[in-house]
């Protein structure tokens, strides 16, 4: 559901862990984080580009999200995460202001958190990582923080870097060591290579929210060439450009 230049490109390559999860928690206060944001925004905000999906304005960063919820509830899930599926929701609502966007999405939201709640720790993760993506991709375009220390990025950070893991030891390159705020991880039993990363930049990572300057500049040890590493810890394309975040 996240893509760097396009929203649905495929999700080949890092795997996703699943764990115990507040599905509902998380995805009721990425939404009220959403609506409030939104509704802060006048119209030429609405319409600026976002670096990280460079086809869609702001507005239509909020119609994916509608969409999302709209096309779920409705059972449109054939081609789920894909380019075609998710600019269908951008279309359909091309000519929709900001606002009626934002009821369709308060209105659904406690239909949303029904079908989470039957789910519990079934629910697809990437539901909750491109909610708060998108959140962040909106954020960085209008210069408005928050979201950084929500539940999301903690769960979501060991949710990605186990897959991080799995990803490194299938390309059989030499072992990796991520410590990503207080955890641990190893791709083998003894990595040379060292990185250091908060979780909110584990996620933005693996959503392809980074360049790959940007990823060499990490808190890499033990390596000249962290480059040999980067497509094992991107599900979605590299970011061509620099994606600056609101921080």
């Amino acid at each position: 559901m996240t893509g760097a230049s396009t929203d649905g490109a495929g999700t080949e390559g890092v795997e996703m862990d699943g764990m115990e999860m507040d599905g509902v928690g998380m995805y009721r206060s990425g939404r009220e984080r959403q609506l409030a944001l939104g509704r802060s925004l006048g119209e030429e905000q609405a319409e600026l580009t976002v670096a990280a999906t460079p086809e869609w304005s702001v507005r239509d960063n909020f119609a994916h999200m509608a969409g999302v919820a709209a096309d779920l509830l409705a059972g449109r899930v054939e081609g789920v995460a894909t380019d075609p599926w998710t600019q269908a929701q951008v279309d359909a609502r091309s000519q929709w202001p900001l606002g009626r966007i934002l009821d369709e999405l308060e209105e659904l939201g406690p239909a949303m958190d029904e079908v989470i709640a039957a789910f519990g720790d079934g629910m697809d993760p990437r539901l909750f990582l491109d909610q708060w993506t998108h959140e962040q991709d909106i954020r960085g375009t209008v210069g408005v923080p928050g979201g950084m220390d929500a539940r999301v990025v903690s769960w979501g950070a060991g949710v990605v870097v186990p897959g991080w893991m799995r990803s490194v030891a299938r390309a059989g390159l030499p072992g990796l060591r991520v410590e990503c705020g207080d955890a641990v991880y190893s791709s083998d039993d003894d990595p040379a290579i060292t990185l250091r990363v908060e979780p909110f930049e584990a996620i933005r990572i693996v959503t392809g929210r980074r360049s790959a300057a940007q990823m060499g500049a990490l808190g890499w040890s033990g390596t000249d060439s962290p480059e040999v590493y980067f497509d094992s810890l991107v599900v979605f394309s590299i970011a061509d450009e620099d994606i600056h975040d609101a921080l």
